[in-house]
């Protein structure tokens, strides 16, 4: 991992994650404290931020690029956890030894602060530990829902669902765009859905079949059909 070195400036106000849900809540005060204790680095795509069965000692904030959460079974099978996003955290964990992995799938940014200093920061400021419980909840609240998909979903629920769910989180993470970008392999989101990757790829050929998408290239999705796709997936994002 590649240092990026402070240039004496807070470089928290123009940081794509400075509207997340751990530093939005905090003031100028905290935010120059959090600054002074943070390294920032930069994960080249296929890097890790940290690996299954690595140390727990440190918490990640995603500043741009987009990772990935994995952790493999005695027998080699990967399963994919969650996907993360500019504002996402890594690192909250509840052991004292990773259990699983935080790789990069773009050029990735992002702040690590070692435990030991957030703990310290926590006792002059308890929104912040505050905000760090919520963050924990939510991502509970994510991976109960992934377990529900994978146990309850055929192929073409689980793949609109991931469509829908990807979406949702690039823009809250970037923005509205047009086109939904994926970059993750066909592999990749196999391995986060718990099928075969030709059954991916099949279901990606039947769902534009049937109009609901138009797949400009393998790494970009443009949503034709929403209704019909939430409906598929009963995934409805805005609470519908």
């Amino acid at each position: 991992m590649r240092p990026v070195s402070h240039d004496g400036k807070i470089l928290c106000h123009s940081c794509p994650a400075r509207k997340s849900r751990l530093c939005s809540a905090l003031d100028e005060k905290a935010i120059y404290e959090l600054d002074a204790i943070a390294t920032r680095i930069e994960i080249k795509p296929g890097g890790y931020l940290f690996e299954e069965e690595d140390p727990s000692d440190y918490v990640y904030n995603i500043s741009t690029g987009i990772g990935l959460l994995e952790r493999l079974s005695s027998d080699g099978r990967r399963q994919i956890m969650a996907f993360l996003f500019p504002g996402d955290f890594a690192g909250l964990l509840p052991d004292a030894i990773a259990s699983v992995s935080a790789k990069a799938l773009s050029r990735l940014n992002a702040c690590r602060w070692h435990i030991r200093d957030l703990d310290a920061l926590m006792e002059r400021h308890p929104e912040l530990e505050h905000r760090l419980r919520r963050i924990g909840g939510r991502v509970l609240a994510t991976t109960l829902d992934q377990v529900f998909v994978l146990g309850c979903k055929n192929a073409r629920e689980k793949l609109a669902y991931f469509l829908l769910h990807m979406e949702h989180r690039q823009k809250a993470a970037l923005g509205p765009r047009e086109t939904l970008h994926l970059p993750m392999t066909r592999v990749d989101i196999a391995d986060y859905l718990g099928i075969t990757v030709e059954t991916v790829s099949r279901v990606f050929s039947k769902i534009k079949r049937e109009g609901l998408i138009e797949l400009p290239d393998p790494n970009n999705v443009i949503i034709k059909q929403r209704e019909r796709l939430e409906d598929i997936a009963e995934y409805y994002p805005n609470g519908q």
